[in-house]
């Protein structure tokens, strides 16, 4: 199915979110995502997904938000979530430590197709700071793309254009898998310098021009109600959501094409 201008502009103008709870996910918006919930329902309606992925299911939704799926999907659910980009929909996929083998999901197989792919492993910190648990990782280097660090708000470089600051944002990033990505995908936040393993992708973006977006970040928790307001997570929410509602974010191509990460 092919999209059409009249069906993308008019998926643009819904403020519906739906977070889906038919795969056992880890956090639905009245279960860990209390404070995401009050958040977002200034500007967005929320609604919750307990039944099968259908192209009907999506149709009046802006954003569809898979956080920490732990049941396989079916070819059927992939299909529609597909569709559902190809006609500007935009996709939240957040995962955990583990990925798909300890979350028992197939969520990979979607993905793979974008150039992202959710690692079976965790994300630790080599010593302590600040966080008493390991798996409560402080990452103040893990910037990728200086389009991130802009849309938060964040001053570029340290006086040149040519640079971007990989310590323009700080946050914490908990419990949460590395990622790998490749193009077509951006790679946009790292585990930086300080976690283990190094220099890892955690957050990857796609894009395609006429249809939808898609935002991969590797940890579920990172805005739970323990965590959105630690850090500035709430600000890495907020360029995710900018992200995947406008057009407003344009990737440093130098950045984009030479990220410091090992992908």
């Amino acid at each position: 199915m092919a999209p059409t201008a009249e069906g993308m502009e008019e998926r643009t103008q819904r403020n519906v979110i739906l977070f889906n709870a038919s795969k056992k996910e880890l956090f639905t918006p009245g279960s860990g995502y209390k404070t995401l919930n009050r958040k977002l329902r200034s500007t967005w309606k929320i609604n919750t997904n307990k039944e099968e992925i259908t192209d009907e299911k999506l149709a009046g939704t802006r954003i569809f938000v898979l956080a920490g799926s732990r049941d396989k999907f079916s070819a059927a659910e992939f299909d529609s979530m597909k569709r559902y980009l190809d006609t500007g929909g935009s996709i939240l996929v957040m995962a955990g430590e583990g990925g798909e083998s300890r979350f028992d999901t197939n969520i990979n197989f979607f993905l793979e197709e974008f150039g992202i792919n959710v690692n079976s492993d965790a994300v630790v910190r080599t010593s302590y700071y600040k966080y008493f648990h390991p798996k409560e990782c402080l990452i103040s280097n893990g910037v990728l793309n200086r389009a991130i660090s802009q849309a938060a708000g964040k001053s570029v470089g340290f006086g040149s254009e040519d640079e971007n600051n990989a310590q323009a944002l700080q946050f914490l990033y908990p419990y949460g898998a590395t990622l790998s990505a490749m193009k077509p995908a951006v790679a946009v936040l790292s585990t930086g310098t300080v976690s283990f393993p190094l220099n890892r992708p955690v957050c990857a973006m796609y894009s395609h021009k006429g249809s939808g977006k898609l935002v991969v970040l590797g940890s579920a928790h990172m805005f739970s109600d323990q965590y959105i307001d630690k850090e500035e997570n709430s600000k890495i929410l907020d360029v995710l959501l900018q992200f995947l509602t406008t057009d407003d974010i344009k990737f440093n191509v130098i950045d984009a094409d030479a990220p410091e990460v090992k992908l």
